[in-house]
């Protein structure tokens, strides 16, 4: 029997007598060291305090947060050890719940009621398994991306039965050294001899960033069968059919994805773009809606899908209902987000489209300033607002305004499937192949960059840059490049520093947000 007694334990309960109840079977099992939270925020502010040998939380906590958003948001503040052993607890047992529970990656999930020795034999089996990895754990803690591979190899070496248990730890080492090939040889004996949903997603994955797409589409064709149940297979799906230039495809795959598994937040706002880029608003609003009921106390959540939202709703205002749902969110708007200025000349243009269509001849505020205003801030738009941001300037007779919005769209968003098609139909004589050629390019010089041809990757992302120097995806490539190359060659900061700046900065609910804003974090925390 394991000894919990210098465990600390965190327990999350919205119910008291449930904690209470936790409490005791923990005493029961000699453990000495309890603290106790009611909601998600109490959570964050504890493990912002101290370090947890182990945490018990109930997925559904009320109002707020729920399990998988705090276990998220840990991980984002990098709050939780390695070591930590965080399980998921719920009454529920529908589908949806338990797909976002496991699509988060707790160490186990347990479901209610359940007694002291499932418990305890849930609790030593975790201890067991983390015991055994330790020096992987230790390594990966240390941020020794080196340690971890040698500590997963030797391992190993000293017992195969092990070797299941390190083979995420090593496959995520060996792609963040930029050992690709090796990678991919042995995630493709993995596929052969014990395939898992994780190393098949892994793989196809990779292989799509390789180029691999007939690969990729066979993979993915017999992984969702063999694991129907598996959101991010779907997702996997996406991505090809975005690669295919497939978008009703992207539309549908997302839209199964969602339907399997609604509170992941991030798919939900992919399903927004693409969904609206293929002129269905109706499935964009019910994800904004969707996003707004599960999400909207998370750090996944931005105010700019609200505005989305009023947008679209204003688009197609035909009744009274529509129109007044429309001043609610700007209301919500101006009310609670005051702290985002780039979002207030947004709320601003929109409050005068309403003000023009109850009374066209009626005076209407400065446009002028406002889509200035929206100017100085347009690098901080998503492109799917900037189209209706242009939208709305056209609508309101300022066709010069509109088509800069359009043009500087294009010139940021290219790579999103369906983007360089909506601008075509606002602005027929706009000369695009330049940037189609710098989204072609990208994705070549891509594939020899995850194919370890890094020298001719670069050459092949600077003559994209020359046709598309603030196309967001190629500079987000380019720097996934260049971060690689950083240990090598010291050039490579440079030129890495370069792509971020060209970027300038990012929406938060822009597909490369996360990665843009941990590259710029590791630049600072690593100046030299």
């Amino acid at each position: 029997m394991i000894d919990f007694s210098k465990k600390h334990f965190l327990v999350v309960d919205d119910f008291s007598e449930f904690r209470s109840s936790i409490r005791g079977i923990l005493r029961l099992l000699g453990v000495q060291h309890i603290d106790m939270a009611a909601n998600g925020n109490e959570v964050l502010e504890l493990c912002r305090q101290k370090r947890y040998d182990v945490i018990l939380h109930d997925y559904n906590l009320g109002d707020g947060l729920n399990g998988q958003q705090v276990l998220e948001q840990l991980h984002a503040e990098q709050l939780l050890s390695p070591h930590c052993i965080f399980i998921m607890i719920t009454a529920e047992n529908t589908q949806a719940m338990v797909l976002a529970a496991l699509e988060c990656q707790p160490d186990d999930y347990l479901t209610k009621p359940f007694n002291k020795v499932t418990l305890q034999t849930r609790l030593e089996r975790a201890m067991r398994r983390k015991r055994v990895l330790a020096p992987v754990l230790n390594a990966v803690e240390s941020g020794d991306t080196l340690a971890v591979l040698q500590a997963c190899q030797v391992l190993i070496e000293q017992d195969p039965r092990y070797a299941v248990l390190c083979h995420n730890h090593l496959a995520s080492a060996l792609h963040d050294l930029g050992r690709y090939q090796e990678l991919a040889a042995f995630l493709e004996e993995q596929a052969r001899s014990r395939p898992t949903g994780w190393n098949l997603q892994a793989l196809a994955q990779l292989w799509l960033r390789q180029g691999n797409l007939e690969q990729a589409t066979r993979l993915l064709t017999a992984a969702v069968r063999q694991f129907a149940m598996m959101p991010e297979l779907l997702d996997m799906q996406a991505e090809l059919a975005i690669l295919n230039n497939d978008l009703p495809a992207t539309v549908e795959r997302l839209q199964q994805a969602v339907h399997m598994s609604p509170n992941t937040l991030r798919r939900q706002i992919k399903l927004i773009d693409y969904a609206w880029l293929n002129n269905d608003s109706a499935s964009a609003q019910h994800a904004v809606r969707q996003i707004w009921e599960i999400g909207r106390y998370t750090h996944t959540f931005d105010a700019e899908l609200l505005w989305l939202l009023a947008s679209m709703l204003s688009a197609e205002a035909t009744n009274k209902r529509k129109l007044d749902e429309v001043q609610h969110w700007l209301t919500l708007l101006e009310r609670n987000h005051k702290d985002q200025a780039h979002l207030l000349p947004a709320v601003a243009l929109l409050r005068a489209v309403e003000q023009h269509r109850k009374n066209p001849a009626s005076t209407t505020p400065d446009i002028t300033a406002l889509l200035l205003s929206i100017e100085q801030h347009q690098y901080h738009y998503s492109g799917v607002t900037l189209l209706q941001l242009g939208d709305w300037a056209d609508h309101l007779g300022e066709s010069a305004a509109a088509h800069q919005l359009w043009q500087f769209c294009a010139q940021r968003h290219a790579a999103t499937l369906g983007i360089l098609e909506q601008v075509r139909t606002r602005l027929p004589l706009y000369d695009v192949h330049p940037l189609e050629s710098a989204v072609q390019l990208t994705r070549q010089a891509t594939a020899l960059h995850y194919q370890e041809q890094g020298e001719q990757a670069h050459h092949l992302f600077e003559q994209a840059l020359q046709h598309a120097p603030l196309l967001i995806a190629l500079n987000m490539a380019a720097a996934r490049l260049y971060q690689d190359q950083l240990k090598q060659q010291p050039e490579a900061r440079q030129r890495l520093e370069a792509c971020l700046q060209r970027i300038s900065r990012l929406s938060p609910i822009e597909a490369d947000a996360i990665d843009f804003t941990h590259m710029q974090t590791a630049l600072e925390l690593n100046p030299w």
